[in-house]
């Protein structure tokens, strides 16, 4: 929550008025249920923080409980609230629809209405386009809500108070903020916030005239009233207490008139500061080109930083996968290094024992191939005895051949005759059996004996 005394003034005089006459018909600190037209900055909540205020306005903001609508045509049933707010709001409003804006707020209320705001009054509209005439001529801007009180018109408390009077409601106007000094105080505060330097000074000096003149500044005539309305039978506020005498205390108009007057000291060298302000905004344009610059070279380092960082971290992750793989074949190698070594400690110990082995064999294999000469120099001892035995029995091969040669001759003359009884004996066979034959024929035709 904010501290509403660091307000600025015009702001915190409609709503610490209204606040107060509130609080003058609470009863044993009941919390009220308020609706706030064109309310959407919330301001009231700052001031009546135990009670339940609706907010309804045609434009909207990030205040919670807003509801987006028409003053004239509120979308709500009778008598939903106990208090109907309006903070110079009625001045905005088409004068067409103000007499219908009024009713509307007076139907959604069963106990009380509050419009608060500048209501037209010859002396209020000239300090009005005096103000106006100060913003176009010294800062060269244009008020937007100013304006609209000059397009609009300001709108008539008679007639305003006439209205809720004839819908039944009991009515009172109290007056606040002394026009002369209103109309200074505006100029010093606008002056003020066009000059982001000055705006700190200018929340101190809302604070001290929120502090120490607002309850006396109520001295006729006044820029703004609040009319309000009782309904029902409901009791009006009556404003005793609320605000002190007209005066202000001792020696603070006096700080106020020396604030005035160092404003116009600052504002008589304006000139003289303004050069040098241009010249400093012409030094603050080249930096900030310089600057461009710097923040170009930047996000180029920086995008250079990224993707030297992205391939930091894939190189690491590449020579972390790497090491793994790396320990994973230096286990695999000192592994087969082992093997290797025993397999290469058995061949030396079978290299050995196969030399041993060797010796061996080769001096058995010198002592069979001795046994081998000796025996070779038999056989062709025998060799020699054979081929005379040979030569000795050939001539006894011939004449054995040749008495074969007749003895196959022989031979074969017997065959032929052989043969040649193998076919007497067919013959007589064949005759054997034919006489075998008449035989059992003869014998088969016989009459038995």
């Amino acid at each position: 929550m904010r501290d509403v005394l660091s307000l600025p003034f015009d702001q915190y005089q409609r709503y610490r008025l209204v606040a107060d006459l509130i609080g003058q018909i609470r009863v044993e600190q009941q919390p009220f249920h308020i609706l706030d037209v064109g309310g959407r900055t919330a301001l009231l909540r700052e001031f009546l923080p135990k009670d339940r205020v609706t907010l309804v306005d045609l434009e909207p903001s990030s205040e919670h409980a807003l509801v987006l609508g028409d003053g004239s045509r509120l979308p709500f049933k009778d008598g939903t609230f106990d208090i109907v707010t309006g903070f110079d709001t009625l001045e905005h409003v088409p004068p067409p629809h103000r007499a219908a804006f009024v009713t509307e707020c007076a139907r959604v209320s069963h106990g009380w209405v509050f419009l608060a705001g500048p209501y037209q009054a010859p002396e209020v509209d000239e300090a009005e386009e005096l103000l106006v005439e100060f913003l176009a001529q010294k800062l060269g801007t244009r008020h937007r809500y100013l304006a609209e009180h000059r397009a609009n018109g300001l709108p008539s408390r008679a007639d305003v108070e006439a209205t809720l009077e004839g819908l039944g409601g009991e009515v009172a106007s109290f007056g606040h903020g002394n026009l002369e000094r209103w109309l200074t105080l505006m100029c010093m505060e606008l002056y003020m916030d066009e000059d982001p330097g000055l705006r700190p000074i200018a929340e101190r000096f809302f604070r001290f005239y929120n502090r120490t003149l607002y309850a006396s500044d109520h001295a006729q005539p006044v820029y703004r009233h609040v009319v309000v309305a009782a309904l029902g039978g409901a009791p009006l506020p009556t404003g005793k207490g609320t605000l002190a005498a007209p005066v202000a205390p001792p020696g603070m108009l006096k700080v106020v008139t020396e604030m005035g007057l160092e404003l116009i000291a600052f504002d008589r060298d304006k000139d003289v500061r303004q050069v040098e302000l241009d010249r400093l905004a012409a030094v603050i344009e080249g930096l900030e080109g310089d600057l461009a610059g710097h923040r170009a070279r930047l996000a180029d380092r920086t995008s250079d930083l990224t993707e030297h960082e992205a391939a930091l971290v894939s190189t690491r992750a590449e020579l972390a996968t790497a090491r793994k793989d790396h320990a994973a074949e230096q286990g695999a190698l000192e592994s087969d290094l082992r093997e290797h070594m025993r397999s290469l400690a058995e061949a030396h110990a079978l290299a050995a024992k196969a030399a041993c082995e060797h010796a061996e064999v080769r001096a058995a294999s010198e002592a069979e191939l001795r046994e081998h000469a000796q025996a070779l120099a038999d056989l062709r001892q025998l060799e020699t005895e054979l081929r005379a035995v040979a030569l000795e029995t050939s001539a006894g091969a011939r004449a054995i051949e040749a008495e074969l040669g007749a003895a196959r001759e022989e031979c074969a003359g017997m065959g032929r005759h052989i043969e040649h009884l193998d076919g007497v004996v067919g013959e007589l066979r064949a005759t054997l059996r034919n006489r075998a034959d008449n035989l059992k024929r003869a014998f088969g035709k016989r009459p038995e004996l």
